[in-house]
């Protein structure tokens, strides 16, 4: 079966929580790397013939509109990374919007097509939606069912809304904790035309912890959208994030493909992250955290050979045509 390939596009100086360090006020005096690394992105693509979901900055797309002309131009899914790469739950309803609106009108004027896709910065769709009364109704899983391996048809209660006695244990729902609650904003989405969202990973310190980690419906009162959430593996730790960063770029890659393959073989998908930077050896110095220096850094040198790995040994496409296949229409 066919996985799902997904690149963020923004620059090497995209980095949430370094406002301190490098405000945006100061990205227009950055030097700008991402014309060639989306270069080595696309011309590894192009090498596998496989088509990606690109989740483009807005920034970027009116700073460098030829990095938007190259990728519409290879045939590839523009969706939007927002505008000016700030997490969700540092916003309010307004400002998310503008941004949100900002970015789409932008790239549609630019490629001529519809928007449909979305994924914020840091997966930062997170938070309590286990506060509203009507949780156990708002989330529904679409798992496989027999002779019908990618049905998007809603099925039964995901885990999550088996755990909803637990819910009010998890961190993002305590009190104190309100700011990181954004998962408003796929209201807003919905309400806008998006079709489908990739900003909930279901993992610990940055996501919803027991989200799941297939693609789900979620419905919102403007309507129903599809959720793709990143490969994840479990642990002891919790979900680590191996489809994307420093997961796929640190962990062996023989626990990264045994993970798509398990996943296969239940008939889902497994969906692959990564952006331009990732391509990059030497992009400029940063006095960054050591935090922020390995997630961003680690193991840089491996990315573009173990890419060509899973290109080699998976099949993939970009999210719009999973779906368009998923639903039985025409992509």
């Amino acid at each position: 079966m066919k996985n799902i390939l997904t690149v963020d596009v923004e620059d090497w100086y995209h980095i949430c929580d370094i406002e301190h360090i490098l405000p945006p006020s100061q990205w227009d005096q950055c030097e700008s790397r991402i014309l060639v690394n989306i270069e080595k992105i696309l011309s590894l693509l192009g090498r596998f013939r496989v088509k990606a979901t690109f989740f483009v900055l807005g920034y970027v797309a009116q700073k460098t509109p030829e990095v938007l002309n190259m990728i519409h131009g290879e045939g590839h899914e523009i969706a939007s990374h927002g505008y000016g790469h700030v997490q969700v739950y540092k916003q309010n309803p307004e400002a998310f919007l503008q941004d949100l609106l900002r970015s789409k009108a932008l790239m549609e004027r630019m490629i001529g097509q519809t928007v449909i896709g979305y994924r914020a910065p840091e997966w930062s769709i997170c938070g309590a939606p286990q506060l509203t009364p009507q949780f156990p109704q708002i989330l529904q899983q679409a798992e496989p069912v027999e002779a019908e391996p990618s049905s998007i048809e809603l099925r039964r209660a995901t885990r999550l809304m088996r755990l909803y006695p637990r819910i009010k244990t998890w961190p993002s729902a305590k009190e104190g904790k309100g700011k990181r609650d954004s998962y408003w904003a796929l209201d807003l989405l919905a309400q806008n035309g998006f079709l489908y969202d990739s900003s909930i990973a279901p993992l610990r310190f940055i996501g919803i912890p027991d989200a799941p980690t297939t693609p789900y419906t979620l419905s919102t009162s403007h309507g129903e959208i599809r959720e793709f959430p990143p490969l994840v593996m479990g642990s002891p730790l919790g979900n680590i994030p191996i489809g994307g960063g420093w997961g796929l770029r640190i962990f062996p890659y023989r626990t990264i493909r045994g993970a798509i393959e398990r996943k296969n073989r239940k008939g889902q998908p497994a969906l692959i992250f990564c952006h331009p930077t990732d391509f990059d050896p030497s992009p400029p110095e940063m006095n960054l955290p050591w935090i922020k220096r390995f997630v961003c850094r680690g193991k840089i040198k491996t990315m573009e050979e173990r890419l060509a790995r899973l290109l080699s040994d998976f099949e993939f496409a970009s999210i719009s045509e999973f779906m368009f296949k998923e639903s039985g229409r025409d992509f």
